[in-house]
């Protein structure tokens, strides 16, 4: 039988289910021969190492933030869809509002300096270490409250689809309480995730994907305009009034930047977290010796969580647009060329993690990934993402014994060649006694 080539760069720029689940041979081959190559499909230079997507990362006088999704994000078919939709007149003031939106607001991931330092001073304290620890008895609570759902009797072998059921929903209820919205709204906060997302890593979208970006879009905006306005008149402890009553030398965020940001802080707050917690468990499941290690010592979670977001990052890369000529690696870029930084590559880099295709908890460099960005944008959401990383899997190693897979997984990925996460994972478990408050493992 003819051995199948390995997926390519091409393979995964095209979305093709094969090279989404495992990039990596293709990444690595890239940082050995051609660590800084052009990629015409994409039309951008794809950065593999280590040093070079750091270098870039910390260039902001020569690299814009400006376009981080690429630039296939804003042309081509979607392009092409939103111009068909500009003729159906139930459309029109849909996308008027939502691209008047977009016009208007560079924020945080898409701003450059130094309006993305004014807009993170100005928002920092809604993720001061004080917020997210005041929301950690809140993530015990719903984390086992969802698994109540999915487990059975105590002692009983049972099996589960995890993703859906429970590492979608943990990280949403999340960010919707640190928002400061109820969990009734959770449904529709998911569907506008998605279909907010959806250009991303994605540059062929069909045009009723393209209308459900806008339509999405317009709802989040008329939904947390109106949330605002009730912030800035009766504030709450939570990160909508943080966001609305921002003030720095007495300038406050414009409205659109408010709504870029609450989008943003939605978007990254649920779908990452997802997939960091999804890797988690299948780790779990295809490594008994690393889920016998982590059961017998509780304190290797939080190095856990670093290696699961190095070995395969939520994120696999954002871009940067050279402002002038560089030279980086040895490579000539022009002005207005693309660079794809390749987090999920170059947290593979030997150069960096030795051994970087294993799983080592107590790596000496954990924190070394990039898998939040790094220097000027790195993510700020990342103590949220990694206090819920942390107690998610306090919850399942609780509450779920001898995590295994269960029979027929397919293991679908997601339709991005950015956001790598899993569509569904089927596991079978022993359950465990809900511990009780005595019993519980405090990090």
């Amino acid at each position: 039988m003819q051995q199948q080539p390995h997926p390519t760069i091409d393979d995964l720029v095209e979305r093709k289910q094969e090279a989404i689940a495992c990039p990596y041979p293709a990444f690595a081959r890239l940082r050995a021969d051609d660590p800084i190559s052009y990629n015409d499909t994409l039309g951008a230079w794809v950065v593999t190492r280590y040093d070079d997507v750091t270098n870039i990362l910390h260039d902001t006088e020569r690299f814009s933030s400006l376009m981080p999704t690429g630039p296939q994000a804003v042309g081509g078919a979607l392009a092409a869809g939103m111009a068909e939709l500009m003729s159906d007149p139930e459309m029109a003031e849909t996308f008027e509002v939502v691209m008047g939106n977009r016009s208007r607001a560079a924020v945080l991931l898409n701003a450059d300096p130094p309006e993305h330092r004014r807009q993170r001073i100005l928002v920092n304290a809604a993720f001061r270490p004080s917020n997210i620890k005041a929301l950690e008895d809140r993530m015990v609570e719903v984390a086992h409250s969802l698994l109540d759902d999915i487990v059975g009797e105590p002692g009983e072998r049972t099996s589960a689809e995890i993703i859906q059921r429970f590492c979608v929903l943990f990280p949403m209820t999340i960010i919707a309480s640190a928002l400061g919205v109820g969990d009734d709204d959770l449904a529709r906060f998911k569907r506008w995730s998605d279909d907010i997302v959806m250009p991303v890593g994605n540059h062929s979208p069909s045009v009723e994907q393209v209308r459900g970006y806008l339509v999405s879009s317009r709802e989040f905006a008329d939904y947390f305009r109106e949330k605002l306005a009730e912030r800035r008149v009766e504030p709450k402890d939570d990160v909508i009034s943080d966001v609305a009553n921002a003030e720095l030398d007495g300038e406050q965020l414009s409205e659109a930047e408010m709504l870029s940001m609450l989008q943003q802080f939605l978007v990254a707050g649920n779908e990452t977290t997802t997939n960091l917690i999804s890797n988690i468990v299948r780790h779990f499941a295809e490594r008994p010796e690393l889920q016998e290690r982590i059961r017998a010592d509780r304190s290797l979670i939080p190095g856990l969580v670093e290696e699961a977001l190095r070995f395969e990052a939520p994120v696999g890369g954002l871009f940067r647009q050279a402002k002038v000529d560089v030279e980086v690696g040895g490579v000539s870029i022009a002005a207005g060329d693309h660079c794809w930084l390749l987090y999920a590559s170059a947290n593979r880099d030997d150069e960096r993690f030795p051994d970087p295709d294993a799983i080592d908890p107590c790596r000496a460099n954990l924190r070394d990934h990039l898998a939040f960005g790094h220097g000027e944008h790195f993510c700020i959401g990342a103590s949220l993402a990694r206090a819920e990383g942390r107690i998610a899997t306090e919850a399942v190693l609780d509450r779920l014994g001898d995590i295994g897979l269960a029979d027929g997984n397919t293991f679908p990925f997601n339709d991005t060649f950015v956001l790598r996460g899993m569509q569904e994972l089927h596991i079978e478990f022993d359950t465990l006694p809900h511990p009780t408050p005595e019993s519980e493992t405090t990090p």
